[in-house]
């Protein structure tokens, strides 16, 4: 084979290269060593685009005038699988103006570009059993023409077929909230935020590798409670509050009395110890009562 270098194409080598004319075969990919086991089944090669198949070779041979129509466009950010006779040539991986055997040839293209899926009010339970609404959006591309045109019938309907029996299993591993721990809801502003996330695209990755898939992002994008029970959980995020409101509110008057007791002693004054509770007492009373205090003096 041979090749001028700096020239915009390539000629056809006996190793299975493609005869190509315009773009760059830089993004080509490399074929899988020779005695690997998976080499036909995982990897996009490239195809013999010139002499794909014997059969192919001899009718082009006796009909010169099919390579006519031999030039075929493929565009930025698309990929196509080589099809001969039915079987599974090769892939195209470069854009381009590409030369192919017209002979038996069929070209199955798919595109490479990034796409989003949403999915929209999906109904799940969380780790406890608690009935939620989900929405979610993915960002995924094709990266392998072989997986997402032969080896499934769709990719894109494969990604939108799977993407939900994942999204209810990674939904049933965590609570719809939880303070020490990550949770449905996040929002804590710590490292649990992005736990949900990051499983769901983990295991949707694992479920479309087949398809030839790679997912980019997941996120949740809306959650809330089934109708059933949002009136229920409501009152038990308002009593929850409350109870936190209240902790607080008993924890910060503690450490105010007892502040105010240690600088009363700083500043010289001898307080007995029944003078201290009635000191302690007021506070408590004045700063944990959620009603205006009253003065009350003895007669």
């Amino acid at each position: 084979s041979s090749e001028v270098e700096g020239a915009p194409f390539s000629r056809w080598n006996p190793t299975g290269a493609a005869m190509s004319f315009g773009g760059d075969n830089s993004s080509r990919r490399l074929v899988a060593p020779v005695g690997s086991e998976s080499a036909d089944l995982d990897l996009d090669v490239a195809a013999n685009l010139c002499c794909p198949h014997p059969l192919s070779c001899c009718l082009s041979t006796v009909c010169p005038i099919s390579w006519l129509s031999s030039v075929r466009t493929i565009e930025q950010n698309e990929q196509a699988a080589v099809m001969c006779w039915g079987e599974y040539r090769g892939s195209i991986l470069s854009p381009g103006l590409q030369v192919i055997n017209p002979c038996g040839i069929e070209l199955r293209k798919v595109s490479t570009a990034r796409q989003t899926l949403d999915i929209k009010n999906l109904k799940c339970t969380d780790l406890k059993g608690n009935p939620v609404f989900v929405s979610g959006n993915v960002i995924y591309r094709i990266y392998s023409a072989k997986k997402a045109a032969v080896d499934v019938r769709d990719a894109a309907k494969y990604v939108h077929e799977q993407s939900p029996m994942v999204l209810r299993k990674v939904c049933s591993k965590y609570p719809y909230e939880s303070k020490d721990g990550p949770s449905l809801r996040g929002g804590h502003g710590t490292m649990y935020d992005h736990a949900v996330g990051n499983d769901l695209r983990k295991e949707l990755q694992e479920v479309v590798h087949d398809a030839g898939v790679e997912i980019i992002k997941c996120d949740l994008t809306d959650l809330s409670y089934a109708p059933e029970i949002a009136a229920a959980m409501l009152q038990k995020q308002q009593a929850e509050a409350m109870i936190e409101a209240r902790e607080l509110v008993v924890q910060s008057a503690v450490d105010i009395s007892s502040a105010a007791i240690k600088r009363m002693r700083e500043k010289g004054h001898e307080l007995t110890p029944q003078g201290e509770e009635r000191i302690i007492g007021n506070l408590l009373t004045v700063i944990c009562g959620d009603r205006g205090v009253q003065t009350t003096m003895p007669v």
